[in-house]
This record gives C-alpha cells, sequence and structure tokens, in this order.
C-alpha cells in the first residue's frame, strides 16, 4: 500500500509562519512595457518601491497581465519615491510605466516553501474579482 503524503499548497499556514527566504530583484521601466516578475516560490510577502528620480515617474502594479489594463482597472500605482508593502502571498506581479520615462523600482519578496505550480490560479475568471 503507497502512503498519500500531504502536498503542501498555497492553504499550508506553517510555510507564512516561518522566516521568509529573500528575493530582490529591480529594472528600469519606459512607457508602453510590461515586465512581469515570476517568483520561484510563493510569496509570504512583497514590497514594491518606485525608485523614479522625477517627480513624473509613476509606474503601475497588477498581480495579472489583463489587471494593468484601463479597462479592467485592478492595480494600483506608485508615485516617485513611493512604495508598498503587504502580506500577499502571489507567483507573479505585473508593472507597467504609467508616467515618465526610464523609471526604476525595485521589489523585494519574502518566499514561503511552497512551489509554484501548487498555488491557485489568480483570474477574474476563477471566481477572483479585482484581480483582471
Amino acid at each position: 500500500m503507497g502512503l498519500s503524503y500531504p502536498v503542501i499548497n498555497e492553504g499550508y499556514v506553517p510555510a507564512y509562519q516561518a522566516s521568509a527566504i529573500p528575493y530582490i530583484t529591480g529594472s528600469t521601466i519606459s512607457a508602453g512595457q510590461v515586465h512581469s516578475i515570476s517568483f520561484p516560490q510563493v510569496t509570504r510577502f512583497f514590497n514594491v518601491q518606485n525608485v523614479g528620480t522625477v517627480t513624473t515617474d509613476e509606474i503601475a502594479v497588477a498581480m495579472t497581465q489583463n489587471g494593468l489594463s484601463t479597462s479592467a482597472g485592478n492595480y494600483f500605482t506608485l508615485p516617485q519615491g513611493v512604495s508598498f508593502r503587504d502580506e500577499l502571498r502571489t507567483i507573479q506581479l505585473f508593472i507597467s510605466c504609467s508616467s515618465g520615462t526610464n523609471v526604476r523600482y525595485q521589489v523585494i519578496a519574502g518566499l514561503t516553501n511552497i512551489p509554484q505550480n501548487q498555488f491557485l490560479p489568480i483570474t477574474a475568471s476563477n471566481g477572483h474579482a479585482g484581480v483582471g
């Protein structure tokens, strides 16, 4: 008789209670570009900072690429010098440049030990309103 070990998935609470594995990235983005950040594991938290140098530099951040569309409007914006941090679990972030050129941003995330393929799909068509 084979053993059926439980699979660690997005609902595995102890994974969020342990100290997170650090993940840091950053880039420069220009108007019309969309950057996708795929985390290797599910996040415990993430922090996005707009480190642009001009007051008109603004970035938009969403959990899905469709969320960045103006018709969906399921994103938040960060003006120059502002950051956003929250205890949200995700496997992807999408960042676009709302205003400015060559706007720098940084992403710092704390990862769990939950594999990316064990995370539920987050789309509005899957019953998650407000994500795109």
